[in-house]
This record gives structure tokens, C-alpha cells and sequence, in this order.
């Protein structure tokens, strides 16, 4: 919010301030909650693509902003005001971050407040329904945010055990007896863990990022979001198995050496499979109406 008071003096004494100011506003407010988000990109196990997303979801706001019509209303005094004194909540929260920086509640309540005061914002200064257009990169910039430890280790124990069972299921139609063992796969006395970074959590987390963010980039509507949101996690699911599938039969047929330097490699090549599917699908859903489009002109 420190941040906010230097944008404010700045766009204050350019000509083009009652066009940029509000905007200008809504990306300070997010920037608290980014900077408490950091430690879980730089420390965490799943959030690494978060450094992507402050830069792509700023890119996108001044992108949406100068595409939209309609003139911009100067805020009034009262809402400065209320402006402000969300300062010392931000601050508190603050706080409590560099007392725990793994804590995920203030991360949350700070994400929270942006998101809200973001399109209140927004609503302020050229009405709700522009403000609904922004809600695409609301999402981008809170697919950064930890989730709640509860939320975060129930899906990771989800995945995982569906992982593992699936797999299961497809060694026995290869006439295989692998039998499961928590999160482990077991031939005879040979054993492949199953851990939490290989349970899918980590793609299916940055395909969530990445559906909000060509969401906005290609314009898409709601119904073909969710479409692109399920394919995206429907690939990120059955590439993971393919990926966990393939490492046992190495570890079963080639040994514990074979499994360590194929790991990585499969990992790397899992996500760039799935990267190209998510492409392709996200390509696809933006080109339908172009496709119609151009029908309809040469139909005429």
C-alpha cells in the first residue's frame, strides 16, 4: 500500500491520471499479497510457477484496461479514504508473515482483501460490468496464493491414491500382480513409492494457473473456460499415470539405477506433453468462433 500513495502521486500529475489511476490502484493492492506468496514460490514444493504469474497478470490488467470502452470516474474522497485505511491491515498481516512466513492464513486473508477491493475498485470506476471482465486475472493472480494446508494435503492424498490405484489396474490387465501398499506398488519384493511431488499435484496446480491466464489471453468465455479447465486437469491426470506407470515398469524390469536416471527425464518430458496438449486445447477452443465466422462471411 506503500506503493499505492507514490503510484497516487504520480498519476496524480500526469494528463493521463483519470485513466490510469484506478488501475494503478488495483495493482498495488495486490502487491502485499504477492510478497507474502514469494516464500511459497522460492521455498515451497508446488508454487514455484508462481514467479510467472505477477508479471503475466499485470500484463493483462493494462491490456484488458486499454481495450475497454467507456469512460473512467474519478474516485471521491470518501473512497481514498477507506483506501487508506486498509494500510494498517495490510501491514498486520504483514507482520504475521515475518513471524511464521510459512503461515497461510494472513497469505490468504491478504489475497482476499486485493481481490475484493480490486473489483470493488474496478466497479468504482467504470461499473460492475467492467469489473466482471477482470475476474479471469483475479484468478490468475490468486492461482499464485498457497492453498489451505487442509485443501492442499486432501488433494494431494486424492491424487496420489488414485495415481496408485489406476496404475495397479493397468499392470494387472498386463498380467502383472503389482499390489498396493499405501502409496506404494509392489511386485513381488521389488517396491515403487509413489511420493507427493509425483502424485500430479504440481501440474495440475500450474494448468490451473495457466487456464486463467489464456482464459484472458484468447478472450474466452465461461463455458469454454471450464471446458479448458476439465481438459487441462484431465491431461495433467492421465499423463501422470502414463509418467508413474512407465517409472515402475523401469524400476521393475531394469532395477533402482534405471529408475533414478529415468526419472527426471520422464518428469521433464510429462510436462512438455502435457504443455502441447494444453496448447492444442486451449487453440482449439479460440478458434471455433473465427471457424464460424468466416463461414457465415462467405456463406453472405
Amino acid at each position: 500500500m506503500v506503493g499505492a500513495a507514490s503510484l497516487t502521486v504520480l498519476f496524480m500529475n500526469s494528463p493521463s491520471s483519470s485513466r490510469w489511476l484506478p488501475l494503478a490502484v488495483v495493482m498495488a493492492v495486490w502487491v502485499p499479497p504477492m510478497i507474502a506468496a514469494s516464500y511459497e514460490w522460492g521455498h515451497g514444493e508446488y508454487y514455484n510457477y508462481g514467479w510467472f504469474v505477477p508479471p503475466a497478470a499485470l500484463w493483462l490488467m493494462v491490456r484488458r484496461w486499454n481495450e475497454t470502452p467507456g469512460a473512467v470516474v474519478n474516485p471521491s474522497r470518501g473512497i481514498w479514504w477507506s483506501l487508506l485505511l486498509l494500510v494498517p491491515w495490510f501491514m498486520a498481516l504483514r507482520i504475521l508473515g515475518y513471524a511464521d512466513p510459512s503461515w497461510r492464513l494472513p497469505m490468504g486473508l491478504s489475497g482476499a482483501t486485493a481481490a475484493v477491493v480490486g473489483h470493488l475498485w474496478i466497479a468504482k470506476a467504470r461499473g460492475w460490468r467492467v469489473s466482471a471482465d477482470f475476474l479471469w486475472i483475479t484468478l490468475l493472480f490468486l492461482s499464485a496464493m498457497p492453498w489451505p494446508s487442509v485443501m492442499e494435503s486432501g488433494i494431494v492424498h486424492a491424487l496420489t491414491k488414485s495415481v496408485v490405484t489406476v496404475v495397479s489396474e493397468i499392470f494387472h490387465l498386463n498380467g502383472k500382480p503389482v499390489e498396493v501398499m499405501g502409496d506404494r506398488l509392489q511386485l513381488h519384493s521389488l517396491t515403487v513409492e509413489v511420493t507427493d511431488g509425483c502424485s500430479g499435484v504440481r501440474s495440475f496446480q500450474s494448468f490451473v494457473m495457466a487456464t486463467w491466464f489464456f482464459a484472458e489471453l484468447q478472450r474466452l468465455r465461461v463455458g469454454r473456460t471450464v471446458i479448458l479447465l476439465v481438459c487441462a486437469c484431465g491431461v495433467a491426470f492421465l499423463i501422470n499415470i502414463a509418467r508413474t506407470y512407465a517409472l515402475a515398469e523401469i524400476r521393475f524390469v531394469g532395477g533402482e539405477e534405471a529408475f533414478h536416471s529415468a526419472h527426471d527425464p520422464l518428469g521433464l518430458l510429462a510436462f512438455l506433453v502435457s504443455g502441447l496438449l494444453f496448447y492444442w486445447f486451449s487453440g482449439r477452443l479460440s478458434e471455433t468462433p473465427r471457424r464460424k465466422l468466416v463461414k457465415t462471411v462467405q456463406g453472405r
